[in-house]
This record gives structure tokens, sequence and C-alpha cells, in this order.
């Protein structure tokens, strides 16, 4: 797998000058998702908390946090000027519904099956977003992309298979 990320990385080109900073930056989502998915399999399966208040608070806070920094960054008329247009409203309105519609549904997912399992349902994203990419944003897919995709995925199908097939214990 690591070999894939790699590849991606470098462009197709094996060569490390080729790696940016910035994809190494991006790694780290997925690795603080890991991590947030083993928490949140905790709490579900240990707590009363439901999926719908995790999605609740998780949004309150990263709005919080957001606006903290949007206020460091811009001035606070700014901001509500751009909280008042129409346009942002209705842009608003729709992410937030398929954000929420994502959170829960992972949420959901991630209390019924096991987190490994559950990563492994959400790890297509990278391919829906290159075909919306493709369609919508007219950006062309290159053969080391689908190449190092195929990589990650085969990696990922065969952890989670090797992890199927271990012997039980006695």
């Amino acid at each position: 797998m690591i070999i894939g990320i790699y590849y991606l990385g470098t462009e197709g080109t094996w060569l490390i000058s080729g790696f940016s900073p910035w994809f190494a930056l991006a790694l780290i989502v997925p690795f603080l998702w890991s991590i947030a998915h083993v928490i949140i399999k905790h709490t579900l399966d240990s707590s009363p908390i439901t999926p719908n208040q995790v999605t609740f608070f998780r949004v309150l806070i990263s709005s919080i946090l957001l606006f903290g920094i949007s206020s460091l960054v811009s001035s606070i008329n700014s901001i509500f000027e751009g909280l008042m247009k129409l346009e942002f409203q209705i842009f608003g309105f729709l992410m937030g519904i398929v954000y929420y519609l994502e959170l829960v549904n992972c949420f959901y997912a991630v209390k019924h099956v096991d987190v490994s399992v559950a990563s492994t349902v959400i790890t297509p994203n990278p391919v829906i977003t290159m075909i919306f990419a493709l369609f919508i944003l007219k950006e062309s897919i290159k053969s080391y992309q689908i190449f190092a995709m195929i990589i990650v995925f085969v990696s990922l199908y065969g952890l989670l298979w090797s992890g199927r097939v271990k012997p039980h214990k006695k």
C-alpha cells in the first residue's frame, strides 16, 4: 500500500524530487480519520450516545473552530457579509445536507460493523472524486493515478482478507 501511495505522490515518476510536501500533509487526513473511527466506535459501543449526537457535536465544534480561524484571517464584517449572500446560503445548505448524511451514515456504519470494514467501504471515495472531477470539473485522470489506486485497493482488500482468515485462538 505504501508503494502505491508513494507512486501516486511522485506523480508516477518514482523520483523523490516529485514528492510534494502538500501531498504528505494530505496523508494526515486519512490517518486522523482512522484514529477518529476507532474512538467513535469505542464511544458508540460503550455509551448511550447516538450517531446523530456525534454528528451534531462534530459539526458544532468544527464550526466554532473554523469561525475562530476565519476571524483571525479575515475581518468579522467580511465573514458576516459572506454568510448573508444567497449564493453562499444555497451552497452551504446543500453541502450541509450532504456532509450531514455522509457523517451520520459513516457513524452508523462504524457502530454496526468492524472499523476496518467501515473504513474500507469509505476507501473508494477517491475513485468517485476522480469521476466527478472528470465530468464536472473537466479535469483529466492520469494513468499513474489509476495504477496507484489499484495498488492501494488490492492492498486494502488483501489486509481485510488476511484479517478474516487468521487462525482463531482456542
